[in-house]
């Protein structure tokens, strides 16, 4: 199974897969992948359920932060004026 897939060639280096090969194993990975995460979900409602509240209630905090920071005092307004 190795061996078939070193393919080695005049110069004993293998040889490197094609862009299509390349993009079925990243698609079979990613697909894997989705593939747990959703099993992991199914298993375990609850913990989705409170990884998904923490994160909103994270982006909200992190928004209300950005959002309640001033905006930079007019030049006029500045101690210094430059």
């Amino acid at each position: 199974m190795a061996l078939k897939t070193l393919r080695a060639g005049f110069t004993g280096k293998p040889a490197e897969p094609d862009l299509k090969t390349k993009t079925q194993d990243v698609a079979r990975y990613v697909r894997d992948e989705a593939a747990v995460v959703a099993g992991t979900a199914r298993d375990h409602p609850a913990a989705l359920s409170g990884t998904v509240l923490m994160v909103a209630a994270l982006a909200f905090v992190a928004g209300y932060v950005m959002g309640g920071t001033p905006a930079t005092p007019a030049r006029s307004q500045r101690f210094w004026s430059l």
